[in-house]
């Protein structure tokens, strides 16, 4: 049994619909995937139709990208409560204010001499869902920056420390892992090996966090056996997933992927 829970659509910043992302998971014999979809919820039930209609599990989530204490984390969050009105609600708010957040990297790029239209940012997107990638897509489109398979240019400008970045404010970490225990699911902190500052994880813990994504295509197994040491002292269960996107160069879907789910996964049998 084998399942990818790390996911992302055209509703936040993949290329795939909820329905081309099944069919793939499908073609590549996974037993099931999650559909963790930044800041939003709103293909999950595009989703969950898919996965009756093909026979494969598919598990409601979302990613929550937070901040604590000047620490960026992302929290996933899994069988989720989509019509949870709190859920939406907050969301909602996230989403508006991730736009803002946007606009005021398009501001910065265009005082580095690169000036790229809203318009061109949104394009035909389904939802209201902006993001970094979208941002770095019409710069490609535009001709404003190069090929760029290296993501030399991505990290100059829209990078953690590039000039046209800013970190989000959107949602605090606790705030977040207290949302998703209220719409039902259970919180899971994305690629750790990512950090680089762990001091507060024993604090989220406290504060409800109950697994780590150990097995993530970036992690190297030193970095996988470190966490599946951290997971076990700190008494979480692990996940694994691709982080996929659609995108050609980057991983596929399946990457990273974890074996023997009901081992590990408490929300996969509810």
């Amino acid at each position: 049994m084998a399942f990818d829970l790390h996911t992302h659509t055209i509703y936040s910043d993949g290329l795939s619909t909820p329905e081309e992302l099944v069919q793939r998971a499908k073609m590549k014999g996974l037993t099931g995937i999650a559909l963790t979809d930044h800041d939003t919820v709103d293909g999950i039930p595009a989703f969950l139709a898919a996965g009756r209609d093909h026979g494969l599990i598919c598990i409601p989530g979302v990613e929550l990208s937070t901040e604590l204490e000047g620490v960026e984390f992302h929290i996933l969050g899994y069988q989720v409560d989509h019509t949870h009105l709190g859920l939406r609600k907050r969301l909602k708010e996230v989403l508006h204010s991730r736009q803002e957040r946007a606009r005021g990297m398009l501001e910065l790029l265009a005082q580095h001499g690169l000036e790229l239209a809203w318009e061109e940012i949104v394009g035909t997107k389904p939802n209201a869902f902006v993001g970094r990638f979208q941002i770095y897509q019409a710069l490609k489109d535009k001709e404003l920056i190069g090929p760029d398979k290296d993501r030399k240019a991505f990290n100059y400008l829209l990078g953690p420390q590039g000039v046209a970045y800013l970190p989000h404010r959107e949602l605090s970490t606790l705030e977040a892992i207290d949302l998703i225990r209220a719409a039902g699911g259970w919180p899971v902190m994305a690629h750790p090996g990512r950090l680089g500052d762990e001091r507060l994880l024993p604090t989220l813990v406290e504060h409800g966090l109950a697994g780590l994504e150990v097995y993530y295509p970036e992690h190297s197994p030193a970095v996988t056996a470190k966490y599946l040491a951290v997971a076990r002292d700190l008494g979480l269960f692990v996940t694994g997933g691709s982080d996929y996107h659609g995108i050609p160069e980057e991983r596929d879907l399946g990457d990273g992927q974890i074996e023997e789910m009901e081992a590990y996964l408490p929300f996969l049998w509810q």
